[in-house]
């Protein structure tokens, strides 16, 4: 689903009119129009001497800051492959410096344009929406990220020389760090607060609210990467399996493992007991991906999985003591184009309504005795189900790359998962920027 993103017309739009062929008349009119055009430039302030301040509500905010955003939104977001983001890399840490200012040139660029077209978004939301406290906080903040890199840019140009590169490195940890302008985290406890309040009421679409969330937050993870990627390319100290933010040599069954030992480690203590979750595949076949994007991945499934076998095994052991619960099993297989994680659990399955409800952000069974797969929130560090984000915000980590998730249930036995990550010699590996 594609929203069309509506441009808002400042000042007053010109019609086209027939005039009679008389110089005169033509003139007159001409004149009376110019004069018209100025009595309302007198009773109306010009944009450009408004000021906002935190009362301020989106739509003066909008008039306000309308150009610098739609002139960078219309510029092009830069998608790259997985591939390229390799190889340039690469070349950094063999000592090019060169391919570092050129990868900070293309981080300057791509990060205005990603920021100025999430920004673009808010403006088809209804007003109300749109003032809503953590609503208008996260574009403000989003714009002012715009606004400092505008003005980076106005100052010193392109990055084209390592003096600049280091200052605009400087710019990068201010905007990324905990409190800063682009710090995901922050954005993303302000959405759940935001889902949360939006459920339940007529302002607006849920069909096209999920959409609005999901392409801010796929544009979220793809300025996070931009910005983590070069910062890590300009630390000299980063291991050498690592290219930036990413893991050259991930192995993915060696991670698998781990994952799977604190997910039953975080059941058993919730739930009092956890299934045990089986890991198979080739412990030396590896991967080129960011870490803590797969690990949040499968961790993310893997403890709906366990908490979906445990609720389902206490409600049909029919009271047996000491009877087992079914283990959970994790299967890697890989070949020159990707790698492939499949879950299998026997957790009860997913009824019709859940199936078509879990990619939903704020969407959780979390309470329900047959949970099968939806509401967990791996992000928080514990716990088994919280908010509804865990899995939508999965699907757009593994489709940020060129991934996917799939998810197959039998209702009365369970669900299989079955999620795929391109490898970086396959031609799906391309950032992914335009829509889920």
């Amino acid at each position: 689903m594609k929203q069309a993103i509506p441009r808002i017309l400042t000042g007053c739009q010109r019609n086209s009119h027939r005039y009679g062929s008389g110089t005169a008349s033509v003139h007159k009119k001409q004149l009376r129009q110019q004069q018209q055009r100025q009595q309302l430039q007198q009773q109306q302030p010009n944009v450009e001497d408004l000021e906002v301040d935190e009362t301020s509500s989106f739509g003066d905010i909008w008039r306000v800051k309308e150009r610098l955003i739609l002139d960078h939104a219309a510029g092009d977001p830069a998608a790259r492959t997985l591939k390229d983001i390799i190889e340039l890399g690469r070349a950094v840490h063999e000592g090019d410096q060169v391919a570092l200012v050129q990868n900070a040139a293309h981080v300057q660029d791509a990060l205005a344009v990603r920021i100025a077209k999430a920004v673009r978004t808010f403006n088809v939301l209804p007003e109300e929406v749109q003032n809503h406290p953590e609503v208008r906080t996260l574009a403000v903040q989003l714009i002012d990220g715009l606004e400092r890199i505008a003005s980076f840019t106005d100052q010193y140009g392109e990055v084209s020389s390592k003096d600049l590169e280091v200052k605009f490195c400087g710019l990068l940890r201010s905007l990324s760090a905990n409190g800063g302008t682009l710090a995901t985290g922050d954005a993303l406890s302000q959405l759940r607060g935001l889902v949360g309040r939006a459920r339940g009421t007529t302002l607006v679409d849920p069909t096209f609210f999920d959409h609005f969330v999901a392409q801010l937050l796929l544009n979220s993870v793809s300025w996070a990467v931009l910005i983590q990627h070069h910062l890590q390319l300009s630390d000299v100290q980063r291991g050498q399996h690592h290219v930036g933010a990413f893991d050259t040599q991930l192995r993915p069954v060696v991670v698998a493992r781990d994952c799977a030992f604190k997910t039953q480690f975080v059941c058993a203590q919730e739930l009092g007991v956890s299934p045990r979750i089986q890991v198979n595949g080739d412990l030396t076949g590896t991967m080129e991906y960011i870490e803590p994007h797969f690990r949040y991945i499968l961790t993310e499934v893997l403890k709906n999985s366990a908490h979906a076998t445990v609720r389902w095994h206490k409600e049909n052991s029919n009271g047996k003591s000491g009877s087992k619960v079914p283990p959970v099993s994790v299967c890697v297989s890989s070949n020159d184009e990707q790698v492939e994680v499949k879950v299998t659990d026997q957790g009860g399955g997913m009824g019709k309504s859940v199936l078509s409800n879990v990619w939903r952000f704020g969407y959780t069974t979390a309470h329900d005795s047959a949970a099968g797969l939806a509401g967990s929130e791996a992000s928080t560090g514990s716990g088994l189900a919280g908010w509804g984000f865990g899995l939508p915000r999965s699907l757009i980590y593994t489709r940020y790359l060129g991934g996917d998730i799939e998810i197959e249930t039998e209702p009365g036995q369970g669900c299989a998962v079955r999620i795929v990550f391109p490898k970086a010699a396959s031609e799906k590996s391309l950032e992914l920027l335009g829509g889920l």
